[in-house]
């Protein structure tokens, strides 16, 4: 469900991306079967990866455990999800692992990085298009993903 929620938000800001002179790129931790179905499912419009491995979300220094996704944090924000009408189905990937979000610019700097403390703790999407704006808009946006080697992409 909380994966639901932020594509939608991502899906908010996308345009503002966009002209910004960047794009969102989502990385997801199950199988691109997995991935695909998610993609059509919810029509992500952005390119989605899958890293089953988690090497990026380590290498991100991204929270798993039992306590990340299992707290009441978790509990406020899946009330907060299923108030805005995304539900839990199947669980795909690793239940235990966090997200986060990132803006990445030309040459590897990162413009902004996002620890999800728990599972739905997410960003404000405003704050992603901020960062690019105060850092020069499409000067430092990314002209290409430069994805690890784990990364399998799950393309239409």
């Amino acid at each position: 469900m909380f994966c639901r929620e932020q594509v939608a938000q991502l899906r908010g800001i996308d345009d503002a991306v966009r002209q910004a002179g960047a794009h969102i790129a989502v990385v997801g931790n199950g199988t691109v079967e997995q991935a695909r179905a998610f993609r059509d499912a919810e029509d992500v419009p952005f390119d989605l990866y899958v890293d089953p491995e988690l090497a990026a979300y380590g290498a991100a220094g991204l929270r798993r455990g039992v306590r990340t996704a299992l707290n009441l944090s978790t509990v406020r924000a899946s009330a907060r999800a299923l108030r805005g009408g995304f539900r839990q189905t199947a669980v795909a990937g690793d239940p235990w692992q966090q997200g986060g979000a990132f803006v990445i610019a030309r040459g590897g700097r990162v413009l902004f990085a996002y620890v999800s403390r728990a599972a739905g703790d997410h960003p404000e999407p405003g704050d992603l298009v901020e960062s690019l704006t105060t850092a020069g808009g499409s000067a430092a946006a990314p002209t290409q993903v430069t994805r690890p080697a784990a990364f399998r992409a799950a393309r239409r």
